[in-house]
């Protein structure tokens, strides 16, 4: 699944990019403000231009000689995509954080609940760097538009420096600091979520995946309200996952800021296991791993989850013997946890 959804990002990412030009002179259609935060600058539907339909979307990636379109339809069914259209909102947004444009997902279920409930919310953290990962219609449509379909408004920044559509935020991979200011992108959702009519805000809980595991932790130490965590496939300390993928020095030598002088302190500063106490005490933590991950090696959660267990912090974990990064083959297993997490605490 996983190198699926990173061909797919990359194209969907081509895709956008090269039809900026064509839309510089209207851009996409900007809907009303869904909050009433100063902070939201526009949003527009994410189901506009080649996105419009299934259809429409498919003959736009059949055009790269690279797509598999078996493949596509096998991960993103028909009726799945079409189904999603006619029940959930889904805007693009752009907003300010600390002073920089950011843009930022957010889907919803369109249905008004009839007895005027608020929805409960989940802040999706993504994984990947300002080039990689990035919040495309495909991975909105793969992550976060399920959660929406459980009841949940679900909403999500790009972080700043990343840029998936044609939004008036330009891409400025440097402001990636792979854990540092960066986090504040996420903090500064609250005041949209506060602003948003429908949303309720005294039940919120976090979602991260690999990078966004990371994001998820450092962003929790500062929102003692959050009800519930779920980290797939996260990182709980980058020094020892350092010494298992060497590969990643790369990435933090390009965004994490005084690395070569400061190594040791900006690892540990974005490792909660060197910071645990920090966490919000009662915050019932739930780690997904597979014991096959080569990107994230299960002992991260292992051994973070060992560490919850002797302060008694409140936690679960699922270890998927023979997943990948992807907690694929046991995704649908691991969505049900999910699923049952949230149900639970939210």
């Amino acid at each position: 699944m996983k190198p699926f959804i990173m061909l797919l990002s990359s194209l969907l990412l081509a895709a956008t990019v090269q039809a900026e030009p064509a839309k510089a002179k209207t851009g996409p259609q900007l809907l009303p403000a869904f909050s009433s935060a100063s902070s939201l600058k526009e949003n527009f539907s994410c189901y506009g231009g080649p996105f419009a339909s299934y259809d429409s979307w498919l003959a736009m990636l059949s055009k790269n000689p690279k797509f598999n379109a078996e493949m596509f339809s096998q991960h993103l069914p028909r009726a799945d995509v079409e189904r999603r259209q006619q029940t959930l909102d889904c805007r693009v947004f752009v907003y300010e954080s600390d002073g920089i444009l950011v843009e930022g997902v957010m889907v919803r279920p369109k249905a008004i609940n009839a007895d005027g409930n608020k929805l409960p919310v989940v802040i999706y953290n993504r994984g990947g760097n300002a080039r990689g990962g990035t919040l495309v219609y495909g991975a909105v449509q793969h992550s976060l538009m399920p959660l929406a379909e459980l009841g949940y408004i679900v909403i999500a920044s790009q972080y700043r420096g990343a840029k998936g559509f044609p939004t008036k935020v330009k891409e400025q991979i440097q402001l990636d600091q792979f854990g540092g200011a960066d986090v504040n992108d996420i903090k500064n959702l609250l005041p949209i979520i506060n602003g948003m009519s429908d949303a309720d805000s005294e039940r919120i809980a976090m979602l991260g995946s690999s990078r966004g595991g990371m994001m998820s932790y450092l962003a929790a130490r500062d929102i003692p309200q959050l009800k519930a965590l779920i980290v797939k496939a996260g990182v709980a300390d980058l020094a020892a996952s350092l010494e298992v993928r060497q590969a990643m020095e790369n990435i933090y030598t390009r965004f994490i800021p005084n690395y070569a002088t400061e190594k040791t302190a900006q690892l540990q500063a974005r490792s909660v296991l060197h910071w645990l106490d920090k966490l919000p005490p009662k915050l019932p933590i739930l780690l997904l791993h597979g014991d096959k991950d080569v990107r994230v090696e299960v002992a991260q959660s292992q051994t973070l989850a060992n560490a919850l267990a002797e302060k008694g912090h409140p936690h679960k974990l699922v270890v998927y013997p023979g997943a990948d990064h992807g907690l694929n083959p046991n995704r649908a297993e691991a969505e049900a946890e999910t699923a049952a997490w949230l149900k639970q605490y939210l």
